[in-house]
């Protein structure tokens, strides 16, 4: 099997690519002649005007839920390309593979004209309604558009010129569209190359993310094109099969056909396993084809399993494979242990990578430490890389406030105490929290609130775990997650804490941001009413306006507000009127405790306890201070938070 050319790069290399996947630009008057024609055979009249097709708001909504998983990478996309064809009266769309607008980003100029109006979440603009434009002619085709001027069908979308190009899935379908639109007067050649661009980013991602479990290795045969859309990827397993492959890949490496597993050696002249170190190492090797062609090689995305050198040839090893897989540690996985699809909390973009980090801190038996607000979701990020990772088995979370110097050996090793915890055939019988979390996970919350005798028994724990034979997991504590309010740094340098206890949950970190910083907040909190009332939804004024308030409760209490939303709702769709309804509803306005309602005067105190313990992040010694109250106090007003 040979590579096109065996040299493929450059803007040679490039043009035989493009022109392969039919991207290259399709403005031929036949292609326009065609479009004109099946809009005339519609019964559209060029003179009239476009019918103002929407769908209905359920279906946007059901077309948002079928979509999501897509519109993640394309939002940013679209952002960004907003801003890279910044100027007067134009915008940005993205459409479904329907031909569905779902979302759309317009200047001020273009949001009042006949053309911003009629480009709304839920519009259709496939040919039967609108006519010759970019996005139907973009999908009618199947290749990259321009539609300028009097090359629309009606004469009322002659002041515009439109570009529009396709995201292709995995099965070479096309599974959306993103589109630029600006005035006739400024068409410009390059726009569509940047609309190009922006699909060809979301194609790229998507194929990372459907196999985020395998090793992303990117080649070409021109070294400086490893890191651009260029470049052809393959997912590659850890025994060396390939899971997968883009576009690119199957067009260089001459039509590659996964329907049947391939191995990594019988396409390249070597092994997998004999170049998989140095490619984790960062490094760019040149490595040959199956024919001798030569091409440049880097890892994009490596995976958090063992390498497995096996025999290419073996089709019964092939099936074993499937059949069982190895951890680090040498453990059989049952098909039950295998990493499970990941929940709401991992869509933000910077999250993401925190969370990739932490993946492999878990493979190599290194904590996990958690920082983030109150309220911002770190128990849950702890719940979620242990369902994934050891999924039937105990998570087990020991809350630090209720440790103190005098109680803590009672609750962390019941009455048989530390010394029977810690002799190799200690007894069992306590059900202590260690003990139940042996096999499984220990999610340690709240650290800035251990006392140093706490911090100094935890150590001996950790260094006691770490020596735990590597095979004996029915005893050991799998996984350690430990969380905060506060930074590591800001744990040594301004709380009494221990530099051995800080640097024993030395592993990976996970910053988790605010409510207001995160860039999923439609998405999770679709999630978060999803899991609260799966019948209801949230209409996009609804989710528009949620989305302006502030949340100083973070996650919590947009949980909260939706637990309310849902049950003081007449229909199972969710409007903005009734948010805007009551001031309660709204993310920066505080609601007091239940007790405390009925009284104006426990009201106005329970609402500045609050307020001052949002404000100081969550500091119960620092509202105490401030409010001269005590710490009982404060947790009365705020445990229902």
């Amino acid at each position: 099997m040979s590579l096109l050319n065996g040299n493929l790069g450059g803007d040679h290399g490039d043009h035989l690519v493009q022109t392969a996947l039919g991207t290259e630009i399709e403005i031929s008057q036949a292609s326009l002649a065609d479009s004109w024609q099946r809009s005339s055979s519609f019964g559209l009249d060029p003179n009239g005007k476009p019918v103002d097709a929407v769908i209905s708001e359920t279906e946007l909504y059901q077309s948002n839920q079928k979509n999501e998983h897509i519109t993640q990478f394309v939002m940013p996309e679209l952002e960004l390309l907003y801003n890279q064809i910044a100027g007067t009266n134009f915008m940005v769309a993205y459409a479904d593979s329907s031909g569905v607008v779902l979302d759309a980003l317009l200047d001020e100029e273009f949001k009042t004209s006949d053309a911003g109006r009629a480009v709304i979440p839920g519009s259709i603009w496939t040919e039967n309604y609108r006519g010759t434009n970019a996005l139907g002619l973009c999908l009618n085709t199947g290749t990259s558009q321009i539609v300028a001027g009097r090359d629309h069908f009606f004469r009322k979308l002659g002041d515009l010129s439109c570009f529009a190009a396709p995201i292709y899935g995995q099965n070479n379908e096309i599974v959306g569209m993103i589109d630029a639109t600006s005035d006739a007067s400024s068409r410009q050649q390059h726009t569509l190359a940047l609309v190009k661009l922006a699909c060809k980013n979301v194609e790229n991602r998507l194929f990372i993310d459907e196999f985020r479990n395998s090793s992303i290795i990117s080649f070409h045969a021109r070294h400086e094109y490893l890191s651009t859309t260029s470049a052809a990827l393959l997912a590659v397993d850890e025994h060396g099969f390939i899971d997968g492959a883009n576009i690119n890949a199957k067009i260089m490496l001459n039509g590659l056909n996964l329907s049947h597993k391939r191995h990594f050696g019988d396409i390249f002249a070597i092994p997998y396993s004999s170049i998989a170190n140095r490619l984790n190492s960062n490094e760019i090797i040149r490595i040959h084809d199956a024919m001798g062609s030569a091409v440049f090689m880097a890892m994009k995305e490596p995976t958090t399993k063992r390498i497995i050198e096996i025999n290419p040839k073996g089709a019964s090893l092939l099936a074993a494979s499937s059949a069982a897989l190895l951890d680090q540690g040498g453990r059989t996985l049952t098909p039950d242990d295998k990493p499970q699809t990941r929940c709401y909390i991992s869509e933000d973009s910077g999250l993401k990578r925190h969370l990739m980090r932490a993946e492999r801190a878990l493979t190599h038996d290194l904590p996990i430490f958690i920082e983030g607000p109150r309220g911002s979701g770190k128990k849950a990020t702890a719940q979620e890389l242990h369902e994934t990772y050891l999924p039937k088995r105990p998570f087990v979370e020991i809350k630090c406030n209720l440790l103190t110097a005098e109680n803590h050996e009672e609750l962390l090793f019941g009455p048989e105490g530390k010394l029977a915890y810690f002799q190799p055939n200690g007894s069992t019988l306590a059900q202590t929290k260690l003990r139940k979390a042996q096999g499984g996970s220990l999610f340690i919350s709240g650290i800035e609130n251990l006392p140093l005798p706490v911090q100094n028994t935890f150590v001996q724990i950790f260094e006691a775990r770490q020596e735990c034979e590597l095979g004996d997991y029915e005893h050991k504590i799998a996984a350690v997650f430990v969380s905060s309010r506060l930074s590591l740094q800001d744990l040594r340098t301004e709380h009494d804490m221990d530099p051995e206890f800080l640097d024993s949950i030395f592993g990976a970190q996970i910053l988790l941001p605010s409510l207001a910083q995160r860039m999923d907040f439609r998405k999770l909190a679709a999630e978060l009413l999803k899991e609260i009332s799966p019948e209801h939804i949230l209409s996009k004024p609804a989710l528009d306006l949620l989305e302006t308030r502030e949340w100083p409760g973070h996650i919590r209490q947009l949980k909260k507000m939706l637990q309310v939303l849902v049950a003081n709702s007449a229909t199972t769709i969710i409007r903005p009127e009734a948010i805007e309804g009551d001031q309660n509803m709204s993310g920066g306005e505080i609601i007091p405790c239940a007790p405390c309602a009925q009284s104006p005067m426990r009201k106005e105190s329970c609402v500045l306890i609050q307020k001052t313990w949002m404000d100081s992040g969550g500091n119960i010694s620092l509202v105490a201070r401030r409010l001269g109250v005590s710490r009982t106090t404060i947790y009365k007003h705020i445990k229902g938070l």
